[in-house]
C-alpha cells in the first residue's frame, strides 16, 4: 500500500495540495494517475484513505478515516547514535526508524572519527530528519522519531551503555533499566569509549553492559543494542 505523511491535521472531505516531494514521488516515480487511491497519515498520526487529484499542483482528496494498525512502539526507545564516518550514520537513522526507535540522539566522543561542526551540523541534522520521515513513510509508522541535535555524552541516566569492558549481560542490564516503559541505550564510535567517558557515564547513572565475546563494528553494535532494547521493552516479534 502506497502511503504518504502530511504535516497537517486532516479530516474526511479535505482537499489539499501535495508538497512538491510527494507530488514528484506519486506522479513521477510511482506514475500514479488522478483517481488512484493510497493511504495518508497526518501530523497527529491519524490514518485516512486518499485519492490523487489532478493539478497543477497535484492534490489529495481525504476519504475515510482508518483505524490505526499499531505499528508504533508502545513504549519509548531512545538511542544515542555515535557519529560514524561515510554515510553510515545516515543508514543507521533509517534503520533505527524502521526498528521503532522513538528518539535518536547523534553524539560525538573523544575517539570519534566523524564530527559534526559549524554549518555542516545543521545540514546533517536536516538530512537525518528527512531520512527519518521517509523511512517512517516506507515502514508504515504513524510518527517519525525525534532526531535531536548532535551533542556529547548524556549527563543523566538511567540507561545502558555498551562497550567491550562492560560487565553485565545485555539482557539483565536492559531489563533493570526499563523505567515507565522507557529505555535509553548508547554505543561507542569506531574507536570505542575511552576510560574517562566510561567513568562519566557511570557517574551519570548509566549501567555498563557488553554485546558478547566478539568485536562488533560500530554500526553493527548500534543495531544489536537497539534490537535487544526492543526485546526488553516487550516489543512483539523480538
Amino acid at each position: 500500500m502506497t502511503r504518504i505523511h502530511l504535516d497537517r491535521v486532516l479530516a474526511p472531505g479535505d482537499a489539499v495540495p501535495l508538497p512538491d516531494t510527494h507530488a514528484h514521488h506519486l506522479g513521477v516515480v510511482l506514475r500514479l494517475q488522478p483517481g488512484a487511491e493510497f493511504e495518508v497519515i497526518d501530523r497527529s498520526g491519524a490514518r485516512f484513505g486518499g485519492r490523487l487529484v489532478a493539478g497543477p499542483p497535484l492534490g489529495v482528496e481525504v476519504l475515510d478515516a482508518r483505524s490505526a494498525v499499531g505499528t508504533d512502539l508502545a513504549g519509548e526507545l531512545e538511542v544515542w547514535l555515535p557519529l560514524l564516518k561515510g554515510g553510515r550514520s545516515d543508514d543507521l537513522v533509517r534503520q533505527l526508524t524502521e526498528l521503532g526507535a522513538t528518539r535518536i540522539v547523534p553524539w560525538t566522543g573523544r575517539r570519534s572519527v566523524a564530527r559534526a561542526q559549524g554549518g555542516k551540523s545543521g545540514q546533517k541534522l536536516a538530512r537525518w530528519r528527512t531520512i527519518a520521515r521517509e523511512a517512517c513513510q516506507q515502514c508504515g509508522r504513524a510518527r517519525a522519531p525525534e532526531v535531536a541535535e548532535p551533542g556529547c555524552l548524556p549527563d543523566a541516566g538511567p540507561g545502558v551503555f555498551f562497550y567491550e569492558g562492560g560487565g553485565a549481560l545485555a539482557r539483565e542490564a536492559l531489563a533493570g533499566a526499563v523505567e515507565g516503559g522507557r529505555l535509553r541505550v548508547l554505543t561507542g564510535p569506531e574507536g570505542g569509549l575511552d576510560p574517562d567517558e566510561v567513568e562519566q557515564l557511570r557517574r551519570a547513572g548509566w549501567v555498563a553492559a557488553h554485546l558478547g565475546p566478539r568485536v562488533l563494528r560500530a554500526d553493527t553494535a548500534v543495531l544489536c543494542a537497539a534490537t535487544l532494547a526492543l526485546h526488553a521493552l516487550g516489543e512483539g516479534g523480538f
